[in-house]
C-alpha cells in the first residue's frame, strides 16, 4: 500500500458474477490496484469478454471462466482449469446472488431453489472450488458480498428466499473463517446497503448518511480486506450502508 492506495500487484483474483454492475466494478477496482482478474459468468460471455479486454488494456491479465455455480461439479472443474491456466489464485470475491421480489406466500419451489442455489450454494461451491489454490497462495482471501441485514434474525416477509440465502452465507463466512485460519486463508463479508442502482430503494431519510451507496464505496471495503493490511482480519462483517440496517 503506497500513499493510501491499496497495492495488489502480483495478486490473482476471481470475481463471480463479474460481467455486470457491482461485480464488474469490483473486477475493475482489483485490476486498477494491480491484480490480474479472472471474470466469472454463467451466460453473459460477451460482456465478460469485453470486460477482460478492458482490463488487459489497462495492463493487467484477465480471462473468463464460465460456470453454473449451482452445480458443484461443474464449478470445481471449470475453476480448476481456469485457475491452473492463470497460474494460481489469491483472492476470491463471491459476488453472485439471486433475488426474487415476492411476498413470502407468493414464493414457489422454483423461487426457493433459484435463490438458495444462486446465493448460498453459489458461494459455497465457488469457495470450495477455489480453496486448494487459495490455501496454496500463502495469502488467500475470500470476500463474500452479502446484504446489510445478513446478520439479522428479524423476520423477512418480503424476498424471504434471497434473505435466507444471504443469512446462510453469513453463517458460512463465520464458519469458514474459523476452519480456514490455520490454512492462511481469511474469510470476510462486505455487506452493501442500498446502492444508487438498487431496483428498490427506501426513502433517503431512512438512511442516516443521507445518500445511497456507490460501487466505489463497496470496492474500497473489498480492497482493504484483500490487502496485506487485513491479514489478521477474518470472520468480519463490514457493512457499507451509511448507517442503514445496522
Amino acid at each position: 500500500m503506497s500513499g493510501g492506495r491499496i497495492d495488489l500487484s502480483g495478486c490473482r483474483a476471481l470475481v463471480t458474477g463479474a460481467a455486470h454492475r457491482l461485480g464488474r466494478a469490483l473486477a475493475l477496482s482489483l485490476a486498477e490496484s494491480g491484480a490480474d482478474v479472472l471474470i466469472h459468468c454463467r451466460s453473459s460471455q460477451d460482456a465478460a469478454t469485453e470486460l477482460a479486454n478492458e482490463i488487459e488494456k489497462r495492463g493487467q491479465r484477465a480471462a473468463v471462466v464460465v460456470a453454473d455455480l449451482a452445480n458443484a461439479e461443474e464449478t470445481a472443474t471449470q475453476f480448476a482449469g481456469a485457475i491452473a491456466d492463470f497460474g494460481g489464485l489469491d483472492i476470491l470475491i463471491n459476488n453472485v446472488g439471486t433475488i426474487v421480489w415476492k411476498d413470502f406466500e407468493g414464493l414457489d419451489a422454483n423461487d426457493w431453489r433459484a435463490c438458495l442455489d444462486g446465493t448460498l450454494f453459489a458461494t459455497l461451491h465457488a469457495s470450495e472450488a477455489a480453496l486448494p489454490a487459495l490455501r496454496g497462495s500463502g495469502r488467500g482471501r475470500i470476500i463474500n458480498i452479502l446484504d446489510a441485514d445478513a446478520d439479522s434474525t428479524d423476520p423477512v416477509p418480503f424476498a424471504t428466499a434471497y434473505k435466507i440465502g444471504k443469512r446462510g452465507s453469513y453463517t458460512l463466512t463465520k464458519t469458514m473463517a474459523v476452519t480456514e485460519a490455520s490454512h492462511g486463508v481469511t474469510v470476510n463479508a462486505v455487506s452493501p446497503g442500498t446502492l444508487e442502482d438498487s431496483p428498490t430503494k427506501p426513502a433517503l431519510d431512512a438512511i442516516p448518511a443521507g445518500r445511497y451507496g456507490t460501487y466505489d464505496d463497496v470496492a474500497s471495503a473489498v480492497l482493504y480486506l484483500a490487502s496485506e493490511g487485513a491479514s489478521y482480519v477474518t470472520g468480519a462483517h463490514l457493512k457499507v450502508s451509511g448507517g442503514y440496517l445496522i
